[in-house]
């Protein structure tokens, strides 16, 4: 029980250490905009003809939540909608040349992270990397569950009232 504890107390530690060295490396540019907010242009920037859909899919995120945060996106000026000649029904969505900094300063930074990280990651065995990397994702997997549980008692308990 203590080393579960133990874990647990490391996982956190490790997630704030991962929080503060973004905003210690992470270009100022990004400062005002959230996770959710820079990983939807990222995926406006790297996806073919971006659409509410597709970008839901990809962040495994409601279509209604997308919607909100394109809006707010488009107020923002990072992005605008288009249609095709072909189909004026579906929107699709690009980025603007603010949109566009963003999409690279995000990607360069990632880019830097995932060197820096790999690393550490190099220290260990390929034996070790797969026990690490199956308790991840497990307990990914198991975190996926607790949000889908959270999210449906919350419905249930709105829709009760």
């Amino acid at each position: 029980m203590k080393e579960q504890q133990r874990l647990l107390q490391e996982i956190a530690l490790m997630l704030e250490h991962q929080d503060m060295l973004s905003k210690l490396t992470e270009s100022q540019c990004l400062d005002e905009y959230g996770y959710s907010e820079t990983h939807c242009i990222d995926n406006i920037g790297r996806l073919e003809l971006p659409n509410v859909t597709k970008i839901a899919e990809q962040m495994q995120m409601t279509r209604g939540a997308i919607s909100k945060m394109t809006k707010k996106l488009l107020a923002k000026g990072l992005i605008e909608k288009y249609t095709l000649e072909t189909n004026k029904k579906e929107v699709y969505f690009k980025l603007t040349e603010r949109g566009k900094v963003l999409f690279k300063e995000h990607e360069k930074r990632h880019k830097q992270w995932e060197k820096r990280d790999m690393q550490f990651l190099s220290r260990y065995s390929k034996e070790e990397t797969d026990t690490i990397l199956k308790f991840m994702q497990e307990f990914n997997v198991y975190l996926d569950e607790q949000i889908e549980q959270y999210i449906t008692d919350g419905r249930e308990s709105t829709e009760s009232r």
